[in-house]
């Protein structure tokens, strides 16, 4: 079981380095302090540590960057590393910065999430040079040799989301092809992009017909945004209609504009799974799918990969991690990201790369 671990998510770029989390904070109720700058929290357990990982996302906080860190601080704390956690709230320069400056410490392993196109390669390759051994998950721009680039299954996250928002819309005796709004915003980062991709073969094939993209824009008032659009979407659509959403993230004022209207002839289906999103499973009766990848064993493998390859062990370049359909008529109240995988097979632990060395390391370094 899962422990619940609150993380400082925040970077002083002013002041060097700073970690959001690392491995010997332990536990942290949700008003704990700022954490330490990396290279203090680093002192204390340098004695007893295999190396030191960093993780770098380039996402703004939120359950899924919580479950994605604490899996690689548990993982990477199984193997005998510290690991220290820096989150740039979905800011490019921000990542920038912090990787830049993360060249300067002494890290063994870095585990970047979405570092984009057009300062991936240059940085990370720098890295590489180092002596880093670097594993990216949701990472845009050109492949870095010696690199192991991961994702989610965009392409089955979108399609199991989709088909279930087909299913459920034809049960109001709607008819191919099936009217939906998509929330999403293009050329964000690249898993966006590729589940859009499959919106478009399913409108070639006939399956959909996509009445309004809600585009928000991020610097804004997303929730009013998207609230505003939806009202707008549901005023001229008064019949059976979908709505997906590219990430839950954007669910909000969506979910608030169809109450508002007081419809219950919507389909909601979304990308991404978490504790906020099975809440609202559990009082949104018209959420009917969400398809995820566990952001934890996300954590979980990219940390495995990256220690497999300060072994010496071979990689693959690329690897996608299986996604699954959760149904909001499978979840109850006292469900949580920790009770999933009671019901669903690869949610808070996962075999892939769980290798004999690995094992062996866990050992090792067993408490």
């Amino acid at each position: 079981m899962k422990k619940l671990v609150a993380l400082a998510l925040t970077a002083a770029l002013t002041l060097g380095l700073t970690a959001c989390g690392s491995s010997n904070s332990g536990s942290a109720s949700s008003d704990a302090p700022a954490a330490e700058s990396s290279a203090e929290a680093i002192t204390e357990a340098t004695t007893e540590s295999r190396g030191k990982i960093a993780v770098i996302r380039n996402m703004q906080n939120s359950d899924h960057t919580a479950q994605f860190f604490q899996g690689c601080i548990e993982e990477g704390e199984a193997l005998g590393y510290t690991v220290d956690t820096f989150m740039s709230d979905q800011d490019d320069v921000k990542m920038q910065d912090l990787m830049n400056q993360a060249l300067s410490k002494d890290y063994d392993i870095w585990v970047l999430s979405h570092a984009n196109e057009g300062y991936q390669y240059d940085i990370v390759s720098k890295a590489v040079e180092k002596g880093i051994k670097v594993v990216g998950f949701d990472c845009g721009g050109e492949h870095v040799p010696g690199v192991t680039y991961t994702s989610q299954d965009d392409v089955s996250l979108s399609k199991l989301s989709l088909d279930a928002m087909i299913e459920q819309v034809k049960t109001f005796g709607e008819e191919e092809p099936i009217k939906f709004a998509e929330i999403n915003v293009l050329g964000l980062i690249v898993p966006f992009d590729t589940r859009h991709s499959v919106i478009e073969e399913y409108q070639n094939e006939g399956k959909l017909e996509c009445v309004q993209i809600i585009s928000p824009d991020l610097a804004g008032d997303t929730y009013a945004q998207i609230h505003t659009a939806m009202t707008a979407v549901l005023n001229n659509n008064p019949g059976p209609i979908g709505l997906w959403a590219a990430t839950s993230n954007f669910l909000d004022g969506a979910v608030d504009a169809i109450n508002d209207a007081g419809r219950d002839n919507v389909t909601i289906t979304a990308v991404d799974i978490s504790n906020t999103e099975l809440t609202r499973m559990t009082k949104v009766p018209s959420y009917y799918a969400c398809a995820a990848v566990d952001p934890y064993v996300i954590g979980q493998v990219d940390v495995r990969l990256g220690v497999l390859k300060t072994l010496g062990v071979e990689t693959p370049e690329t690897y996608a991690l299986d996604a699954v359909n959760i149904y909001g008529k499978d979840i109850t109240a006292d469900d949580s990201m920790t009770t999933l995988s009671e019901k669903f097979e690869n949610f808070g632990w996962t075999e892939d790369f769980n290798t004999d060395e690995i094992k062996a390391l866990r050992e090792q370094y067993a408490k």
